[in-house]
């Protein structure tokens, strides 16, 4: 006789490998925006600006890519071979850079941001889907910010993927001052200021 196998009621199945990977993938991108949106919520709670919050933002992310290597690999590291994502996938993927268009919408609305000096020349670079997160095309001379927005999403997560993956162990002898430092930085690319010595 076959020995039967006991299954606990509450166990989950998934008729497809690819299926289970989709479900680990979704509850990555939603706990590592959680932490992001956790962040910036505490960061409006005690008054910080759009500088503040930004940094406050990424913190939570680095903290949570540093404490789940594995959910960030997964997905922010090499692609799985014969997988594409569904369509399910997206809105918890998205949730990252809405917190980052958050930040941004507030600052320029607060009136926190400098002018770009170097313009995107030519027509807009994005597609109409950013524009729908961010909520509207910005206004003149913030007309390329959502060109800048993504620019800032893209390097936040390659300092991410630097530290995780340990590309910057063996030159940078401080990494937390340093990321707080390269969001500074490129804050700065989005005419948005990073105060000095800003702690959560």
């Amino acid at each position: 006789m076959a020995e039967e196998l006991d299954v606990a009621p509450d166990r989950i199945t998934f008729a497809h490998p690819h299926d289970l990977l989709t479900a680990l993938i979704i509850d990555a991108y939603d706990a590592s925006a959680t932490a992001m949106e956790e962040a910036d919520l505490a960061a409006r709670e005690r008054q910080a600006g759009p500088g503040g919050r930004l940094l406050a933002a990424a913190r939570g992310l680095r903290q949570w890519s540093i404490t789940n290597p594995v959910e960030f690999a997964l997905i922010y590291g090499s692609p799985v071979d014969g997988y594409d994502a569904p369509p399910e996938t997206v809105p918890p993927a998205a949730r990252t850079p809405a917190v980052l268009a958050g930040i941004v919408r507030a600052a320029l609305e607060e009136g926190a941001l400098e002018p770009p000096r170097r313009p995107v020349p030519g027509p807009p670079l994005i597609r109409q889907e950013a524009v729908e997160v961010f909520g509207g095309l910005p206004p003149e001379p913030y007309s390329d910010l959502l060109e800048r927005g993504i620019v800032l999403w893209s390097n936040l997560i390659g300092l991410l993927v630097f530290e995780v993956f340990s590309r910057t162990h063996d030159s940078v002898r401080d990494q937390g001052a340093f990321f707080d430092y390269a969001i500074a930085v490129t804050a700065e690319h989005i005419g948005l200021t990073v105060p000095a010595g800003d702690t959560d």
